[in-house]
Formats: structure tokens, sequence, C-alpha cells
């Protein structure tokens, strides 16, 4: 099963997203736009993990998150993947207490390493995918428009992480919870 551990957001928080993104579109460039619904913040991804191994996965969630007491995050801009002269992923970012992510990142990546996932390579830069960008097509107006829009200023409390599952679809990818641990 395709698996990815992550922090899900509150609906207020989704239905934002989604008004900034209806404001994005209008630049008319060439996105695909990440459904409302299907926004969150990846901590870990899995890839395909035989569902045999899912409690173990399961149990390095539960030890993690036993570290971490609720945190507050809130968004705050919008930026690019991996540079403006070459935009692939637009993002929301998000402030607040976000070394905690970090740091939960961390925990998570050292736990699943040993039960055999490979560590991440990359620096966890936490970020809101809102929209693959796949074309160059008008990015100029689509930046312009991103830099110049107001990201609500809405935070939410992180009281839990999710171990979901990911089912691709014609229509778009389908997420369902597998297991939702509680932080301390």
């Amino acid at each position: 099963m395709r698996t990815f551990i992550a922090i899900e957001l509150p609906s207020e928080i989704k239905a934002a997203l989604a008004s900034l993104q209806t404001e994005l579109r209008r630049a008319g460039a060439d996105v695909s736009w990440t459904r409302p619904e299907n926004i969150h913040l990846t901590l870990k991804f899995l890839g395909e993990v035989d569902e045999r191994r899912i409690g173990e996965v399961e149990k390095v969630c539960v030890a993690s998150a036993e570290e971490f007491q609720s945190f507050t995050l809130r968004l705050n801009e919008t930026g690019v993947f991996p540079n403006a002269r070459q935009p692939r992923i637009l993002w929301a970012g998000l402030a607040g207490e976000i070394e905690k992510t970090v740091e939960m990142r961390k925990r998570l990546d050292d736990g699943l390493a040993l039960i055999g996932f490979e560590r991440e390579e990359k620096d966890f830069r936490p970020h809101l995918t809102i929209g693959r960008v796949k074309s160059n097509s008008k990015i100029r107006e689509l930046l312009a428009l991103a830099g110049a829009s107001q990201v609500p200023a809405l935070s939410f409390v992180v009281t839990e992480i999710v171990l979901m599952k990911s089912e691709l679809h014609p229509a778009g990818a389908r997420y369902t919870p597998v297991a939702r641990v509680s932080l301390s």
C-alpha cells in the first residue's frame, strides 16, 4: 500500500487555501491544483509498504508522537520549489512552532530507519503543496499574483499525526487515514 505520514489540516484552513487557489487560478498558468481536501503537511513519504509492515510503522508513529505535545502552526506566505526560474511546486508556507515539525520529522526518520526505511536526504522544509506547475505558460503572471496575494493569517493546533494510505485514481489521489496517533 502506498503510504505517508502527515499532519492533517482543519477544514477552515483548507477552505482558506481553496480561496487562495481560486485567486491564483486567475493567472491562467498551466498548474495542476491540489484538491483542497487533499492538502496536508507531509512529514514522511514512505511509498509502497507491505501491509504486514503497517503495524511496525504505526509503532514508530506512536513512539515519535509520545515525545511531543500539541503545538501551533499558522499560514504565512506562498512560494515555489525549487526556484522562481524553474518552479515546479507552488506552496503555502507555515510559521509558528515550525521547529517542532522539523524535530518530529527527524524522530520519525530515525525510528523508521531502524526498521529498514531509507532516511531522507533533503532538508525538511515544511510546506503545503497547493499546486504543481506543468509548464512555463503564464508562469510570470502566476508568480506575480502569488507574490501579491495575502495568505490568510490563520493558525491551527496540531494534536495528532496520521498514517495515510494514498490510492491513485484518474480523478486524482484519494487519501484514507490508516492510523491516527495523538501527541502526548
